[in-house]
């Protein structure tokens, strides 16, 4: 603006000087030109030829003479820019929406840009930042007022820690929305309104004086004083929360203790690592550890004794015996149960792991993730039900046992009851967990747990048997002798985890784990059928057995580096015996 008038000052001078010979005339020159203005409008050339009012003056400003307006960085302006011609390439369907006003609202939290259009429904806001600057594209609109002519709005130092708040159109059919923070990213919220699209601005601190006015690109009167008033000055900088919310994915689990043992991202470990997380365990209803890693790529069933919750798993072609649990060896056989009640996620290591884990088949191993104390209380009361007279109620309560929250439990519980497509089929699996963990101080933990897990009744006896003529027997048929055929098998697991962290970058664990088996079972069958009515060469066995294992370790952990280079390492001793 001030080029502008003394661009036409000097014209007019220079018109004096050139024809002195002639009686110098002048044109009165409008006050909007003369003073600052808020609201020009757009589309009309402000030089001295477009200015006549139809009066002539002989008073002629010297240069000396002008009064140049006062202006401050922190004034809301809406300064004008050229018409942008239309765009050949715009189709003639496509519908640009009118913003025909853009208002600075102060509020409590900061200031709200109100980008004023009664089709604020149709416009849809691109985030375009980058470093401190919120860019949002605005496609399919353009800053026009009522009367046509485009417009720009500008708002310099408005809040703290905000540079400049810019509102322009960058194309025929664009509008940008900008704003410059000093040190961050500013925080702004959208807000739908019927006024328009509503833009909340945050700052780290409120302005100390009154509220202003809102801006409006509508004409507005000069002061008296021909000078506009200056912006209440904002507090001293503050630093500004940008608090990013959404939601996490259930399924995606991007942690795991199992290849490694530390806490590496899966990003960072060039092994096949597959985790199965506690949200797809719920929302699949699974109930052994066979059916969680039904879902894994290369691992399928390795069979299981009389349908109970144990067994082993085939991982790329090889056998693999028993689980490890949170890391350690949990099991050595195919006989130990496990319950799915108490277990968090489910992890498969795929590949050769016997350098971090001993004596394991090279196909891989899987790993059960126990659920552990909370320190905010939670409690969970469940009752499931299905077909073939299944159902299972089952708690979950955990929390701390003390105000200082150095005490914290876990107790779980469930029965689950089903029978079974055979006559006589019923099983009845039990689980009774209850841990707890002490906090021996700000760098000392210690877990202690107790497992225990009952499985019995008449399982489903395989078999397949035809008659004569070749068709099949019938397929609720029971192939043996309900009191002969049966299995009780109960296990428990007991052992304590002690960490302690000698500081950020070294620690030591210790772990002791003991699990017991007791198995009774037995089975009848037959070897053929005479006169299709009757089983002959009828074989009974029974059995009773015992498996027991214990397993120790010490970890020694720590973390340095050489030069940019970051390493972990594990010390360890390592102890296992079973009978």
């Amino acid at each position: 603006m001030k080029l502008d008038k003394l661009f036409q000052s000097l014209l007019l001078t220079g018109t004096v000087v050139l024809f002195i010979s002639t009686p110098g005339k002048g044109e009165e020159v409008r006050e909007d030109i003369q003073g600052k203005s808020f609201t020009q409008v757009i589309g009309k050339s402000t030089s001295p030829q477009t200015a006549k009012s139809g009066k002539e003056s002989k008073n002629i400003p010297q240069l000396s003479e002008i009064e140049l307006p006062a202006t401050s960085a922190k004034m809301l302006v809406q300064t004008p820019i050229p018409i942008t011609p239309p765009n050949p390439e715009q189709r003639s369907g496509d519908q640009v929406v009118p913003i025909i006003g853009v208002k600075a609202s102060p509020t409590d939290k900061g200031v709200e840009l109100i980008l004023e259009t009664t089709l604020g429904e149709q416009l849809q806001v691109k985030n375009r930042s980058t470093g401190n600057n919120f860019i949002a594209d605005i496609p399919g609109a353009q800053l026009r007022l009522p009367s046509g002519e485009a417009f720009t709005f500008r708002s310099e130092k408005p809040l703290t820690e905000i540079t400049e708040i810019t509102v322009t159109n960058i194309d025929v059919n664009t509008v940008r929305v900008m704003v410059v923070g000093e040190k961050a990213l500013p925080t702004v919220e959208l807000f739908d309104d019927n006024a328009g699209l509503v833009f909340g601005i945050n700052s780290a601190a409120t302005a100390t004086s009154p509220p202003q006015q809102p801006q409006t690109p509508q004409a507005e009167k000069k002061p008296a004083s021909g000078t506009p008033p200056e912006e209440p000055t904002a507090q001293q900088d503050e630093p500004i929360e940008l608090v990013v919310t959404g939601e996490q994915d259930g399924y995606n689990a991007p942690d795991t203790s199992t290849a490694t043992k530390t806490d590496t991202p899966l990003r960072d470990i060039p092994q096949s690592i597959q985790v199965v997380p506690r949200q797809v365990l719920e929302d699949r209803k699974v109930r052994s550890v066979k059916e969680a890693v039904e879902t894994v790529s290369g691992v399928v069933d390795g069979g299981t004794n009389f349908g109970a919750p144990s067994g082993g798993r085939v991982i790329r072609g090889f056998v693999q015996i028993g689980n490890f649990r949170n890391g350690y060896r949990d099991t050595n056989d195919s006989f130990t149960l496990t319950g799915i009640g108490t277990i968090e996620q489910v992890e498969v290591l795929k590949g050769p792991a016997s350098v971090l884990f001993g004596a394991v088949e090279a196909g891989g191993i899987v790993n059960v993730i126990t659920k552990q104390p909370l320190s905010e209380p939670d409690y969970s009361l469940e009752f499931e039900a299905g077909n073939f007279g299944y159902y299972q109620p089952s708690i979950d309560f955990s929390g701390p046992l003390n105000a200082d929250k150095t005490v914290l439990y876990r107790f779980i519980a469930s029965y689950q009851n089903s029978e079974g497509f055979q006559d006589f089929v019923n099983t009845n699996i039990t689980t009774i967990a209850p841990s707890i963990t002490l906090k021996l101080g700000d760098r000392t933990d210690l877990n202690l747990y107790y497992e225990y897990t009952n499985y019995n009744g008449y399982p489903n006896q395989s078999g397949s048997w035809f008659f004569s003529d070749g068709s099949f027997l019938p397929r609720n048929l029971f192939l043996g002798y309900p009191h002969l055929t049966f299995i009780d098998a109960t296990t428990q697991k007991f052992g304590y985890t002690l960490n302690h962290k000698f500081s950020d970058n070294w620690q030591i664990r210790n772990n002791l784990a003991v699990a017991t088996t007791r198995t009774r079972d037995g089975f009848a069958s037959g070897s053929d059928i005479v006169d299709d009515s009757f089983l002959v060469g009828i074989d009974t066995q029974k059995r009773e057995y015992t498996i027991d294992n214990y397993f120790g370790q010490i970890d020694l952990l720590g973390k340095f580096k050489t030069g940019s280079i970051s390493h972990q390492l594990q010390f360890y001793l390592r102890l296992h015996f079973r009978s």
